[in-house]
């Protein structure tokens, strides 16, 4: 005789019920709201005859009246998550639901799943909502740095790369990954770096969207980027290389990519960090330049495991998180399809402008 285990924890149990262990048959009458009565025997019976009776589903045969309950439980669960995403699949067995009936010749299965995979989808979800209530209520700027990294490592969890394969788990992390990035974004560790924040956002993607291409032409973003010391150089680099002779210069005609620029620190740094520059150049009477300057990069999230080789130490905390976990983090999503790559693009004159020496 093979082992009895119970659908709903995988665990085994050696009395007279088809699906479930006993303290799981408990849980099933307290999700559902049904009190457990103490006068019946067969206690798993009687439960799926009350949720057939609430789905008005009256004389099904047993195995009927159990697999509606399978699909009423798994149905109950995923309401629980409270993921809109999660909206389609419910509909489907919502259907299968109302297409039993004691007419009904086969049953359908739109969706295939068991109801230990939904239970624990469900446990990961309840893990993931409370980390999300710790993570808002951290000070990113007071937090010292290992106790940074290991609450973001509780969220490992779910970027699981092994969990695409089944369509309602695939709904579920996705849902948790989208909402993580989220909480990045507006829960404090970019409060202060909006640009990336921004950049961020316009890479995560709902199903079956994609990110539009930006176009960065806001006044702090221009003026960040114009301060920037190592702008600064890299102008008067090109100019001592191209245009110290003949007093102008396109880029264009030496490199037709482009020449990469980095920068020094602060948002920049987070938002630009693999940038290709073009520069089209002419000297003044008063040996002040006129520049077109185009700064073009694909956004990336995974390239910024790159920052540790040139972040400086003001943002260590943040510069450790994201070189590491959160781009660890963000190649998992970019499997899930939940990050995507985008083109940006800056365009700004800087007119009389001042080589520095």
């Amino acid at each position: 005789m093979s082992e009895k285990r119970c659908i709903i924890c995988n665990k085994p149990y050696n009395y007279n019920y088809k699906m479930f262990g006993r303290s799981c048959l408990d849980n099933m009458y307290e999700l559902l709201g049904f009190r457990k009565p103490f006068r019946i025997l067969n206690k798993e019976n009687y439960l799926c005859t009350k949720i057939a009776w609430r789905n008005h589903k009256f004389f099904l045969n047993k195995n009927k009246k159990y697999e509606l309950a399978k699909k009423y439980i798994a149905l109950s669960y995923l309401n629980k998550m409270n993921y809109n995403s999660l909206d389609d699949i419910k509909d489907k067995i919502k259907n299968d639901i109302n297409g039993i009936s004691i007419f009904s010749k086969v049953i359908k299965n739109s969706i295939v799943f068991s109801l230990n995979e939904i239970y624990k989808l469900y446990n990961y979800s309840q893990k993931f909502d409370n980390l999300i209530k710790e993570l808002q209520s951290l000070d990113w700027e007071k937090i010292d740095k290992e106790t940074a990294k290991n609450f973001i490592k509780n969220f490992s969890f779910i970027f699981d790369v092994t969990k695409k394969t089944s369509p309602i788990s695939y709904v579920v992390f996705y849902s948790m990954q989208y909402i993580f990035w989220k909480i990045v974004i507006v829960g404090g560790i970019l409060t202060s770096k909006p640009l990336s924040a921004r950049l961020l956002s316009n890479s995560l993607t709902l199903f079956g969207k994609e990110p539009k291409n930006l176009d960065i032409n806001d006044e702090k973003t221009l003026n960040d980027i114009k301060d920037d010391a190592l702008f600064k150089k890299k102008i008067k680099e090109l100019i001592e290389e191209y245009g110290k002779e003949k007093g102008r210069f396109n880029i264009k005609d030496y490199e037709k990519d482009g020449i990469l620029i980095k920068f020094e620190k602060g948002d920049l740094l987070y938002a630009l960090h693999d940038a290709t520059m073009f520069a089209n150049a002419e000297k003044n009477d008063n040996n002040t330049w006129n520049l077109e300057i185009e700064i073009n990069d694909t956004y990336d999230f995974t390239d910024f495991k790159e920052l540790k080789e040139y972040a400086d130490k003001e943002d260590s905390i943040l510069t450790d998180i994201f070189s590491t976990l959160l781009n660890n983090f963000g190649v998992v999503s970019s499997e899930y399809g939940v990050i995507k790559k985008y083109d940006i693009k800056i365009k700004f004159d800087l007119n009389n402008y001042v080589v520095e020496y």
